[in-house]
């Protein structure tokens, strides 16, 4: 049987569609990875239902475009990756499709995206409603990654942390081979892209180059940090109560502000590794691993050299790599080509 799993990964920033083709053969190979661009349309659709709050895909006519899109771009992914690779679909054992969360709870999560109608069309079996699946299981149906961060870095007598600055951010601190805790850990990219669309008319700050010109609000700084106090560990978080601490933010300077939203990703990032003793071994991958001024500032706070995944597996197709190991691991629904 083969040993090859396709992962399709889009997350809470909706700017792009990542898939790769990776092997658990004995050790882990990337086999091929490709990166498809979404329609700003599809990123503006998408944060106009997070915000409605939808648990169904019958609550909204917009719901249906933006799964419908959703299928249709996976589908090409898949068939790029397959032809990039030289790959015939029976060499390929499962698809692992995150599809997209629309609304998260520690109850309940719903995600656009139908993974019956890929595995009909490309003829491979799909794993999906990974989330759903981890809930029944006892869990929170988030973060997923650290399955995949335990497989690739876990080492006896070693304590690492490894974060995922995604729309949200992610941590997971490995104790030796095992995961000592799991967790969300704050904005990541979501605040400070929100207010890149809104002040800059861009997606996000590319390099962080507007945060650079920009100085910390100390007061906005320290309500932010203030609201996120009494935040415990493990939690899954949603973008939309990070949203609502922006209320009162019209009259601050443009490039205070996304300065100010950088140092409090980067505050949360820290207090998370605070809170596992300060292993001296971390490492990042994600979207924000490309903002250099965060990750410059997350370098001052933590007191240490930036290390990232790119060794092992390019930082952009972690998450795409790791949805093909929950479907390696078979922890998810099983979707058959009908």
């Amino acid at each position: 049987m083969s040993k090859n799993f396709i992962g399709v990964m889009t997350g809470t920033s909706a700017d792009a569609l990542d898939g790769c083709i990776v092997s658990f053969d004995g050790q882990f190979e990337l086999i091929e990875r490709i990166s498809l661009d979404l329609e700003e349309s599809y990123k503006k659709d998408y944060e106009e239902c997070l915000m409605a709050g939808y648990k169904t895909i019958d609550e909204s006519k917009k719901l249906f475009e933006l799964e419908n899109m959703l299928n249709s771009q996976t589908m090409e992914l898949i068939k790029r990756l397959l032809n990039e690779s030289q790959l015939a679909k029976d060499d390929i054992a499962a698809i692992g499709f995150s599809g997209q969360t629309v609304f998260h709870t520690n109850q309940k999560s719903f995600q656009v995206g139908d993974p019956q109608k890929i595995s009909n069309s490309v003829g491979i079996k799909v794993l999906s409603d990974f989330r759903n699946f981890d809930i029944a299981l006892g869990g929170m149906g988030a973060p997923l990654v650290p399955f995949f961060h335990k497989y690739l870095y876990s080492e006896k007598e070693k304590n690492k942390l490894i974060f995922n600055i995604g729309g949200i951010a992610n941590g997971t601190y490995l104790n030796g081979e095992e995961i000592s805790l799991a967790s969300d850990v704050g904005p990541g990219n979501c605040l400070m892209d929100l207010v890149a669309s809104e002040r800059f008319n861009r997606p996000f700050d590319f390099n962080g180059e507007e945060a650079s010109k920009g100085k910390a609000n100390d007061v906005l700084l320290a309500k932010l940090l203030a609201n996120c106090a009494n935040m415990e560990f493990p939690r899954a978080d949603d973008k939309k109560d990070y949203y609502a601490l922006m209320n009162e933010t019209s009259s601050i300077d443009s490039n205070s502000l996304i300065r100010t939203l950088a140092e409090f990703s980067a505050e949360m990032i820290k207090k998370f590794c605070n809170h596992c003793n300060n292993p001296k071994d971390i490492i990042f991958h994600g979207g924000g691993t490309k903002n250099l001024f965060l990750m410059d500032l997350i370098k001052k706070k933590i007191g240490l050299e930036i290390k990232t995944t790119d060794t092992e597996i390019e930082s952009k197709f972690v998450e795409a790599a790791a949805f093909a190991y929950l479907a390696y691991l078979e922890r998810g629904k099983i979707f058959s080509p009908r």
